[in-house]
């Protein structure tokens, strides 16, 4: 079982998700097959579970999504996005394993409207900062730039591989929004947000340069990353066995201290009423935000600590 999470409606989160041993299976191909299955399935699961996408990009061995959960159902969205990607993935590379890796998506809350800039401009600088283009807008695959969040509108249609023609419950195109942040445009602006954004991704550009520079590595560049075969694996090194985060704040201490002390409430709750449950007592009150047992279990749901 998963841990414990708080699922609730209205909440903005930034989404990753890995590929099974890091190899390249959504590696961008030249007749941009991966990048409309990807925008496809991502359309289509928005739609389904009432979810705003407001940026994405869909790097070689991850993906990298920023949502807002307007239903407070963001896991039944991943999984339908994520089980029709992965499906039409190994339809189109001829993969016969597992696309994805077995950890759970990475999923935190952003607490704040700067801790939703930071997450969307890492997002857009995601391609530069992996030393595979110089510019963010060079990137040959599926991604955002600051300019699209809130005005760009994504009309994809239906891909040739996994998707049945004679269902009729795939459409033949699908139309995908990439909203604004609420938060953002009550605080900023949609101008002043998307000159934040972009002030941000120029910074993050500025750094991955500055490490090319010093290690001595070159970027990639578009041409050579749509010729990379989807068998090659990232050599990167990368942390073994790291947590996923549950929140950022970015750096506003009032507001992860409030989140820490709201999720450690939520996890003792939920322990009790737990522990309750599998000694027999169905009348137990789990906290508000519950999602597993609430779901799957049928389990009563009370306020939240």
């Amino acid at each position: 079982m998963t841990r414990p999470r708080i699922v609730h409606a209205g909440a903005t989160l930034a989404l990753s998700r890995r590929t099974t041993r890091r190899y390249f299976l959504l590696n961008p191909d030249e007749t941009r097959q991966m990048e409309q299955a990807y925008w496809y399935c991502l359309a289509y699961a928005a739609q389904l579970h009432g979810v705003l996408v407001h940026a994405a990009c869909l790097m070689s061995t991850h993906a990298h999504e920023v949502i807002t959960d307007v239903r407070g159902e963001y896991p039944r969205f991943l999984g339908t996005f994520h089980r029709n990607l992965a499906l039409c993935a190994k339809a189109l590379r001829g993969w016969p394993e597992e696309v994805f890796n077995k950890r759970s998506t990475g999923a935190h809350d952003l607490l704040t409207p700067e801790a939703m800039i930071e997450s969307i401009a890492y997002l857009i600088a995601n391609p530069v900062e992996a030393l595979a283009v110089r510019y963010a807008k060079d990137w040959p695959g599926a991604h955002t730039l600051p300019g699209h969040v809130g005005t760009r509108v994504i009309k994809v249609k239906r891909p040739a591989h996994y998707f049945n023609p004679d269902n009729s419950k795939w459409p033949e195109e699908i139309e995908l929004r990439l909203e604004m942040p609420a938060a953002l445009e009550l605080d900023y602006g949609p101008e002043l947000a998307r000159e934040r954004i972009a002030e941000r991704v120029r910074e993050k550009q500025h750094q991955a340069w500055n490490k090319a520079k010093r290690t001595g590595i070159p970027f990639v560049g578009p041409r050579r990353v749509l010729r990379l075969p989807h068998t090659k694996r990232a050599k990167s090194y990368e942390v073994f066995g790291s947590l996923n985060p549950q929140f950022a704040a970015a750096g506003h201490r009032g507001a992860a201290t409030k989140a820490v002390k709201r999720l450690r409430a939520f996890k003792a709750q939920y322990a009790r009423a737990l522990a309750a449950w599998t000694a027999g007592d169905r009348s137990v009150c789990f906290p508000q935000g519950t999602w597993w047992m609430r779901v799957c279990h049928g389990a009563r749901c009370g306020p939240a600590p």
